[in-house]
Order: C-alpha cells, then sequence, then structure tokens
C-alpha cells in the first residue's frame, strides 16, 4: 500500500504592526493579505503599547515605524527587544532616508530597512526574507552604513585629539557661551573679567580652527565636546 504524499504546510509568520499612520498600516495589511503565509496578529502605534504586545504575543516579525508619538521611539523599541532578547524580527519601514537613522537601526539590531515609497510587492517580499532570517539591506543602504560608521570613527578620533589640547577651563566657557550666554554673563558667572573670557575665546577660535563664535560652536558640537541650546546639561566645575 502506498503511503500518501503528505506536504508540510508553510509557516504562518505572525506580524506586529507598529505604525501610527492609518493609510501605511492598510499598506503592509494589503501586502501581507496578497500572501497566504504573512498574518497581522496586532497593529499598535506607539512604543509602549508595542513593547507589551511584543512581550505577550511574540510575534515573529515587528514592522516598525521609527517615529512615533510618545517618549518610546522606533528605535527605543529595537533596542528594548534586543536587550530583553526577545526572539522577534524587525523590519524597520519608516520615511527617514539620512544615513544615520540607517546606521542606528543598525546598531539596534534591527534585520530590515525599507522606505514607506517601497510597493505592496517589496513590502511582502521583505518580510517573508526577514522571517526566514534573511538581512533585507540594499548594496546602498549598507555602503551608507559602513560611511557612517567611518565618520564616526573619524570624528571620535578628532574628538579625542582635541580634548587633549583645551583646557578644562576652556571647556567650561565653550559649554557657558553654548548654553546661550554672553561673555559678561559667562564671566559673572566664573568669577572673571569680560577681557579674560575673550582672550579665552581667543586661543579657543585658534584651536578649533574657527574664526568666530559661531564657527567654534559648531565645530566644538560637531566634535561631541559640548551641546548647544538652552537644554544643554549644566557646565561642569572648573578643576582647581
Amino acid at each position: 500500500m502506498e503511503r500518501p504524499n503528505l506536504v508540510a504546510e508553510p509557516a504562518v509568520v505572525r506580524i506586529l504592526l507598529v505604525e501610527d499612520h492609518p493609510l501605511i498600516r492598510s499598506v503592509i495589511r494589503l501586502a501581507c493579505d496578497q500572501e497566504q503565509t504573512l498574518d497581522v496578529v496586532a497593529e499598535v502605534v506607539d512604543g509602549d503599547a508595542a513593547l507589551e504586545l511584543c512581550r505577550s504575543l511574540l510575534p515573529d516579525v515587528v514592522v516598525l515605524d521609527l517615529a512615533l508619538p510618545g517618549e518610546i521611539q522606533g528605535l527605543d523599541v529595537a533596542r528594548r527587544i534586543r536587550d530583553e532578547g526577545l526572539p522577534i524580527k524587525i523590519l524597520v519601514l519608516t520615511g527617514r532616508t539620512d544615513d544615520e537613522s540607517l546606521f542606528e537601526s543598525i546598531r539596534a539590531g534591527v534585520d530590515g530597512y525599507l522606505e514607506k515609497t517601497a510597493g505592496v510587492r517589496f513590502i511582502a517580499d521583505a518580510l517573508g526574507r526577514v522571517a526566514r532570517g534573511e538581512r533585507v539591506f540594499t548594496g546602498e543602504q549598507e555602503r551608507a552604513a559602513l560611511a557612517e560608521l567611518g565618520r564616526l570613527a573619524r570624528q571620535t578620533r578628532d574628538a579625542s585629539g582635541m580634548r587633549a589640547v583645551l583646557t578644562s577651563r576652556e571647556i567650561q566657557i565653550l559649554e557657558l557661551v553654548g548654553s546661550g550666554l554672553t561673555v559678561k554673563q559667562v564671566a559673572s558667572r566664573l568669577g572673571l573679567s569680560p577681557r579674560t573670557v575673550e582672550a579665552h575665546l581667543a586661543k579657543l577660535y585658534r584651536k578649533l580652527g574657527a574664526r568666530n563664535r559661531v564657527q567654534a560652536l559648531s565645530r566644538a558640537a560637531s566634535l561631541g565636546l559640548i551641546e548647544i541650546g538652552p537644554h544643554a546639561p549644566s557646565p561642569r566645575p572648573h578643576a582647581p
């Protein structure tokens, strides 16, 4: 007697949508509806709800937007999923096309990165590939991520070298000026004369290769030496 030819049913991929725009959610649902193996098990619009459902439902794949309402953004969700060791694949579907967002997503451990302009068929294909354990990044995206990695490495190296030549007083003055204080206000805060502060600033310009205060602050901020604006952290005390 011949045995029946049994064909195993393909496994269904359970998908959680994390997206606050209803139109984008409908496009993703349409992509999943065209594939029998893709099943949207839940939809949420914010990071808090996404993390709760990741823990309770353990979907196979999370389709994740980077820009979400509330304090917990898409990258925060991705990092928490990885930090908690949840066995979930992550496909980013975003409107952000900058290299930094791509690089930070890769650092967070996502499995794929798609722009929201991708077609329905492309989204469905990407979901299937991610579920099978493939990484979905274009060659251009991988090159951009490597370029961003190189830029950050150079910035870190440059910042380290600059910190070695700046005194703690000069960094303190940079931080105060970067927080919006005038020379007179900086002098009053530090118990110095305005002329002394101006002398420190002149040395800073030379060391930073800047011709004025704006260029100096921009250079220092790009190196990560200071944060500019009213919400910058309080300057550190000057070492005696």
